[in-house]
């Protein structure tokens, strides 16, 4: 899979002006609210016909103006799945996925079942959309959008009308698409846990501008540098490997590259890896391991920089092959002394370790 994406479109008070490539195959569009994200989508899609610009999917163009190539919506192979499922009330379940164009032969065939089977839409086939709750609704729409058997899957915030309990939901059924289904996708969303659990690549909007592109991970692990620390909400954002489980004392052991992490108990497989957000005010730095702790987690740090930034301390530190970012107060700064190349020891209680997906 591959996108391709040069747009230049002015509205009235907002201009979109970016450029970029992504060889996904789930490519996250992150920013806040006004950034860009839907308008970027609907250009994709062929909603919004740019100004100037050039479109392409898997090599093939899609739009190139001015003069060029214009594909309409119905003939780009694509399938979009907006914030609201957009069912057919007087249809059938059965009915609303037999819409799609071609899904009434693909589900006569192993094709369409293996979708009906991995979005558990089996026991709603019968059913209104009126008897169906608001995660059931979306899972069906994405069973629609999937059975017309797009080239790539456009989803504008796919959870965000849905409560934290069903959007997890949804996020774990997207996750199985992509595993299961291996559906390529562009996806917009303002959630940084969704764009760690779900993204191979990401770009961050900012006012219609692209602000960065790269691994999830990598991307939103400096927050603050690309302005969006108030919508990432944890300021370590780590991609860590599963080593085992130890259900007796409630705590999945991660990998931090040679140091052990603690994290609450998972149902992730070992070996796999997991996306975990730690607020940097919830590590703290000490010169040495102290007696009788209870938090799980005395992990021995090299220190590679300190940030003195109003009146905060920023303190980066190494544990294993990972880095950590604490925030402290400037007087702990002052009394432990912190350097690069210090020795330090980060404490973070097990609790702090949230897992994202």
């Amino acid at each position: 899979m591959s996108i391709e994406a040069r747009i230049h479109h002015a509205f009235r008070g907002f201009t979109l002006d970016l450029k970029f490539e992504s060889a996904g195959p789930v490519v996250g569009v992150f920013g806040a609210s006004g950034s860009g994200k839907t308008t970027l989508l609907n250009c994709v899609a062929g909603f919004i016909r740019p100004r100037e610009g050039k479109i392409a999917v898997n090599t093939r163009v899609v739009c190139n103006r001015p003069g060029g190539t214009w594909s309409p919506p119905e003939r780009r192979k694509l399938a979009i799945v907006t914030q609201e499922p957009l069912l057919f009330p007087h249809l059938s379940t059965r009915a609303n996925l037999a819409y799609a164009p071609g899904a009434a032969d693909r589900l006569e065939d192993t094709s369409g079942w293996k979708i009906i089977d991995v979005l558990r839409l089996k026991p709603l086939l019968e059913r209104a959309p009126a008897t169906l709750s608001g995660g059931e609704k979306q899972r069906v729409a994405l069973g629609r959008a999937l059975l017309s058997a797009p080239e790539m899957l456009l989803l504008d915030e796919p959870t965000s009308s849905l409560d934290a309990e069903l959007a997890r939901e949804v996020l774990a059924l997207l996750l199985d698409v992509k595993r299961e289904l291996k559906t390529p996708m562009l996806f917009v969303t303002h959630k940084a846990p969704e764009l760690m659990a779900l993204a191979d690549d990401c770009i961050v909007l900012a006012d219609g501008k692209l602000l960065a592109q790269g691994p999830p991970v990598q991307v939103l692990s400096r927050p603050r540098a690309i302005g969006v620390a108030n919508l990432v909400g944890v300021d370590n954002l780590l991609r860590l490997k599963v080593l085992r489980h130890d259900e007796p004392g409630g705590v999945t052991i991660l990998d931090l590259g040679g140091v052990e992490l603690a994290a609450p108990l998972s149902a992730a497989e070992t070996g796999r890896q997991v996306s975990v957000g730690i607020y940097a005010d919830e590590i703290m730095l000490c010169l040495e391991k102290p007696p009788g702790l209870s938090a799980r987690n005395a992990l021995p740090c090299r220190v590679l920089r300190v940030d003195a930034i109003d009146h905060e301390v920023l303190v980066g530190v190494r544990a294993g092959a990972t880095e950590l970012l604490a925030r402290i107060t400037p007087a702990a700064a002052e009394e432990l002394k912190l350097q690069p190349e210090a020795a330090t020891v980060a404490v973070i209680k097990t609790a702090a370790c949230h897992l994202l997906g």
